[in-house]
């Protein structure tokens, strides 16, 4: 496993910590080792030892979103396979084998709060600030990213969240539906692995069976938001 993410299984929980020692930027090297990990939970899934996986972030953050560096290096082909592979990402989460569990440990930012919407139950604390900040840094949101706060946001925080950067926290988080609970900082991990302890008992072919049709829709959208980038940014995003 990648020194970008550990992978622990309790029972029939895995867990998947990104850690960077920083921001938790969802690099092309961050997205393969989260990918490498979600490969081996869903590997055990199959055989019936992993029954539930939660997704966390270090001490400080969730995720920042995508390495602004990738972006202002001046490679299109570099840029445009980082913001596929984050949506691919969440689509992954979104259509995942059992129950996803997010654990928001802190910020959720840009890509970091679209994953974060990719969850099954997502658990966050006071300090889980959630924002699609492009527009604030000068960025266009992908339709890929549109799609998944479609699915999750209520209409009113859909428009805030798009048109004006909007942060959510707390209750209003909550409310917004970036979250789906609230507790103490130092709680959201042990609070996550209960919530998909709970889960890891549902029946787990009704379980994915049915999020899939609940979420066709919108999966259709997000892959054509995903297929469309090299057309939507020019190729140089």
């Amino acid at each position: 496993m990648s020194s970008l993410v550990s992978y622990a299984l309790n029972e029939s929980v895995a867990t998947v910590t990104l850690d960077d020692g920083k921001a938790n930027a969802l690099s092309p090297d961050m997205q393969a080792a989260i990918n490498d990990a979600l490969d081996q939970a869903s590997l055990a899934a199959g055989s019936g030892e992993v029954k539930a996986l939660v997704l966390a972030g270090n001490s400080k953050v969730f995720s920042g979103g995508f390495d602004l560096s990738v972006f202002a290096s001046g490679d299109a082909a570099a840029a445009l396979g980082m913001l596929s592979g984050g949506f691919e990402l969440a689509v992954r989460c979104l259509t995942f084998p059992v129950p996803v569990i997010m654990a928001a440990t802190g910020p959720a930012i840009a890509m970091g709060s679209f994953l974060l919407l990719s969850g099954d139950h997502r658990v966050g604390s006071s300090r889980s600030r959630c924002q699609a900040n492009e527009v604030a840094i000068g960025m266009t949101l992908p339709i890929a990213a549109i799609e998944i706060m479609r699915m999750r946001l209520t209409r009113a925080a859909f428009q805030r969240a798009i048109s004006m950067a909007a942060v959510f926290s707390g209750d209003a988080a909550i409310s917004a539906g970036w979250l789906d609970e609230i507790v103490e900082p130092d709680e959201v991990l042990t609070r996550a692995r209960q919530v998909a302890t709970e889960a890891a008992a549902l029946h787990t072919n009704a379980h994915v069976a049915s999020k899939l049709k609940a979420r066709a829709d919108a999966i259709t959208s997000i892959r054509a938001g995903i297929d469309g980038l090299a057309a939507e940014f020019g190729g140089a995003s």
